[in-house]
């Protein structure tokens, strides 16, 4: 057995590594004297699906505050053995994006994601209920090596968990390479893995206690975690690839890229790509460049190219266009492919301060282009099967009716009237105006940023603005309310006992916040009673408000009618309906049809 030990402020931690079977005898000693236990996986990359192409798991930790063991796996079946005894043994398990290491365990272990689901903390959901801001934002971070160095140890967290790089540089690769070069007992590397789960329990002693007590009555902690498996069995499931598409896709658009680059290249420019070459080459043409970069550099960002009438402006653009558009969609979802065919995306059930999802990896849906088939149509239902997406209606305007209790809006859900043509009617300004008015004031934005949506001057933004204000004034009552909320505490609670740090000085936001977070509930909610109905083999992905299935054609119109009323909610008496769409077999099938509400 090899002992590595390490200092926590001050306090001496163990780590034991299991070289050989006789080793095993004190980790089983270990295992069933510590119910609680601190757990993570050490692995060859982050394509858990691959575990039949070159994908791994190398060394499994179990710790609790102050030891832990290491099992190489990699090196002794008995390990594996050992390992797989531990985790159904464990009373509870604590990891840090816990996600992952399930289904690490299930690819390569055997070890089902529903068997470690409820005996699982994950104390990323925690760390996201105490506070979930972003470092950038003020807040500790919700990544490992923030948490450590806000809650735990600064030094720990940059001498260990920062360790990764300077062993990637010893080995002389890229830190995203090292994971399967560096040598099993490194010991370096030892010491990273073997504090992991050191770290998961006493993060999950410094948080819970944190987690504020209106969110652990409305049950927020098990909601979360529940939430989190259900997209994790989502994820395991996959979505299919249609190769040939992608592959069509992507020949038109190397076509389209090298067209412009030919251009390009005309004005002197070899690389479309190089600030230095593309500055120099405007300011030969005589234009003057202003904008600087952080570093005093000249900037050469989408901006500044929208801003110098040029035909070469335009060919960087469009070549650089055509260049992303194929390396992030049509390639990155080709590239992650499992050898079924099907992509993985990486869900993260919690994510903005608000709590809302992001979507991630090889199906970064919240990017593809609104309203168009054109990405969409890469992914395809499985066979015999059709694509069918259900959203829900006016999801936070119905939302923020219900809870101000403005009565003309209220009466506008309740009787079925056009919300959007009275916020017009009341301003004096189309539709499309009014329409834009109602979501802004969901998103947080003011006339300046009606202007730019709308295309409207400031005199008409600033008078659709006050109509709002006017006819809706239950929403100023509410608004005023939770601004008042946030200036005196620092933070809002959601009705479903979420607290929302708002900063003092951007009171203004809390409705923006309260709305958003109130959504994203619903759409929870509705995840998980399609769960316990039995839809989640059928679910694709979900964005927002709306849920992508995969359904049997000839069941599709009865299963997409009972999806829709699980999912429909009414809040204080307001309903926020849901509505389904049958396509043909591709997601973008559905945007092709006629009457396409998207």
């Amino acid at each position: 057995m090899q002992v590595i030990t390490y200092k926590i402020k001050r306090q001496t931690v163990r780590i034991n590594v299991a070289r050989t079977t006789w080793d095993l005898d004190r980790f089983i000693d270990f295992i069933e004297a510590n119910p609680v236990l601190g757990f993570d996986t050490e692995t060859t990359g982050l394509d858990w699906w691959n575990s039949d192409c070159g994908f791994r798991v190398r060394l499994v930790q179990f710790g609790n505050g102050i030891e832990s063991w290491v099992l190489p796996v990699e090196v002794n079946p008995e390990f594996i053995a050992a390992t797989i005894w531990a985790l159904r043994k464990a009373r509870w398990l604590v990891a840090h994006n816990g996600t992952f290491d399930r289904h690490v365990c299930e690819r390569t272990l055997g070890v089902p994601l529903e068997e470690l689901a409820p005996r699982m903390f994950d104390t990323k959901i925690l760390a996201h209920l105490v506070d979930p801001r972003q470092v950038k934002e003020g807040g500790p971070g919700l990544k490992l090596e923030e948490l450590i160095k806000f809650y735990v140890d600064p030094v720990a967290a940059d001498e260990v968990k920062g360790s990764m790089t300077q062993i990637a540089k010893r080995y002389k690769v890229k830190k995203a390479d090292i994971w399967p070069v560096v040598r099993t007992f490194d010991e370096e590397y030892l010491l990273y893995a073997g504090t992991d789960p050191i770290w998961a329990y006493r993060l999950l002693h410094i948080l819970l206690p944190k987690v504020p007590a209106r969110s652990k009555a409305k049950g927020l902690i098990g909601w979360e975690h529940r939430l989190a498996h259900v997209m994790a069995k989502t994820e395991r499931t996959g979505y299919l690839v249609d190769e040939a598409y992608a592959e069509m896709r992507i020949a038109e658009l190397k076509a389209e890229e090298a067209k412009w680059v030919e251009v390009a290249r005309s004005f002197g420019i070899e690389n479309v790509n190089s600030n230095a070459q593309l500055i120099d080459a405007f300011q030969r043409f005589g234009f003057k460049l202003t904008k600087r970069t952080k570093k005093g550099n000249f900037a050469m960002d989408a901006e500044v190219l929208d801003s110098i009438d040029h035909p070469l402006a335009e060919a960087v653009k469009k070549a650089t266009k055509a260049q992303k558009w194929r390396t992030t969609w049509f390639e990155n979802a080709l590239n992650g492919r499992d050898p079924e065919g099907r992509v993985h995306a990486s869900v993260n059930p919690l994510q903005a301060r608000t709590a809302r999802m992001s979507i991630t990896g090889s199906v970064p849906a919240q990017t593809f282009p609104a309203g168009t088939s054109y990405v969409r149509n890469m992914f395809v239902a499985e066979e015999g099967h059709v694509s069918v997406s259900i959203d829900f209606g006016n999801m936070e305007l119905r939302f923020l009716a219900a809870e101000s209790r403005d009565p003309v809006m209220m009466d506008a859900f309740l009787n079925d009237k056009d919300l959007h043509q009275i916020t017009a009617d009341a301003a004096g300004v189309d539709r499309k105006t009014g329409k834009q008015a109602n979501f802004l004031t969901v998103f947080g934005g003011g006339w300046k940023a009606l202007m730019t949506n709308a295309g409207v001057t400031e005199q008409v933004a600033r008078r659709t603005i006050k109509a709002f204000n006017d006819t809706y004034q239950w929403v100023g009552k509410l608004s005023k309310k939770l601004m008042a909320e946030a200036r005196r505490y620092g933070y809002i609670y959601t009705v479903t006992g979420r607290r929302l740090p708002v900063d003092r000085d951007r009171a203004y936001a809390a409705l923006n916040y309260y709305i958003q977070s109130g959504s994203r509930d619903i759409t929870a909610r509705a995840v998980l009673n399609l769960d316990a109905a039995g839809f989640t083999p059928w679910i694709r992905l979900v964005i927002h408000d709306e849920i992508v299935f995969s359904f049997p054609k000839e069941r599709a119109k009865e299963l997409t009618e009972r999806a829709a009323r699980i999912m429909e909610f009414t809040v204080k008496g307001v309903l926020i309906p849901a509505e389904g769409e049958i396509g043909d077999r591709s997601w973008g099938s559905i945007l092709d049809l006629e009457d396409s509400k998207h």
